[in-house]
């Protein structure tokens, strides 16, 4: 039935599923439909507001605004490709000696990168790309900070028009990066994939090119689900500390934008133990909010 399955999926799921195999005597079949959906990658919600630097989109670079193209006409992977390879010649988280123009170009690629889908998992051939590639849309959104010249935004020595500005757009895309990468991790995913197996083994009437679809596709989910788990971790971290540096005294604003990203205040305590820890530098963090319950 798999034979035609890709075979770097195979390898990755092999043990996973041998074990799902196992499981099996442990369900009854009690399925009336062979059909599961997988997670929609749709487009963010939450609206961005773009910084006086780049309002007037006519005046960006011929490059930026084919990127931008890419997107309104829906071209999701070559966008996410193009995006690659800007961030790759950007590189300017830690640069200081950045001109206006290269801040108002690193701040349109950042609106898109954020604003942009991730790969629909939904249509066959997108399975079938990630499975020859990799995935880009994480990797994009998960380095997006690359097209930012951070280190000049926080330097008071810098002069830059709309530094403030253009230092709380960046916050709010990171924040709500963070929170498309919390919606794209299924916690349940584990019961979603024992479920599919036992459909593909078990449910009448699925032919084999749909058993072999479904099963690419969960492959696929299940890649990027132990892939979304890694970015959070690296995203956490690295904004929180970000925060510290903006705000080293104002949790009020710190907590802002850990709520944008998702983050209720019963929640942050344990985000703030697993990133930065109860250093006397975050110690202004933890005031005020619900104690841990352990």
């Amino acid at each position: 039935m798999k034979q035609n399955i890709s075979t770097q999926y195979q390898r990755n799921n092999y043990l996973n599923f041998s074990i799902m195999k196992t499981v099996y005597l442990l369900f009854p079949l009690f399925f009336l439909s062979p059909v599961i959906l997988l997670p929609c990658s749709a487009s963010p919600n939450s609206q961005l507001s773009l910084p006086a630097a780049i309002r007037n989109t006519d005046k960006q670079s011929p490059e930026l605004l084919q990127l931008k193209k890419l997107l309104d006409d829906g071209n999701i992977i070559p966008f996410y490709q193009a995006a690659d390879k800007m961030l790759k010649e950007a590189r300017r988280y830690h640069k200081k000696n950045v001109t206006p123009r290269e801040l108002a170009d690193g701040l349109f690629l950042c609106q898109l990168i954020t604003t942009a889908p991730f790969i629909d998992l939904n249509k066959s051939s997108n399975v079938e790309w990630l499975a020859n590639y990799n995935n880009i849309d994480h990797k994009v959104k998960e380095f997006m900070s690359r097209s930012i010249p951070f280190a000049a935004l926080t330097d008071k020595n810098v002069k830059l028009p709309g530094k403030e500005e253009a230092l709380r757009f960046y916050l709010t895309a990171t924040a709500m990066v963070l929170k498309q990468f919390h919606s794209q991790m299924d916690y349940a995913f584990e019961a979603t994939q024992i479920c599919t197996y036992m459909i593909i083994d078990h449910a009448s009437g699925l032919s084999t090119d749909k058993a072999t679809d479904l099963f690419n596709k969960t492959s696929a989910q299940s890649s990027r689900n132990y892939d979304v788990q890694s970015i959070i971790k690296n995203q956490e971290s690295g904004f929180i500390r970000e925060l510290m540096k903006c705000f080293p005294a104002n949790a009020v604003e710190v907590k802002k934008y850990l709520h944008m990203a998702g983050y209720e205040d019963k929640e942050i305590p344990a985000l703030l133990d697993r990133t930065v820890g109860r250093v006397p530098q975050a110690e202004y963090l933890y005031r005020g909010l619900p104690k841990r319950r352990d």
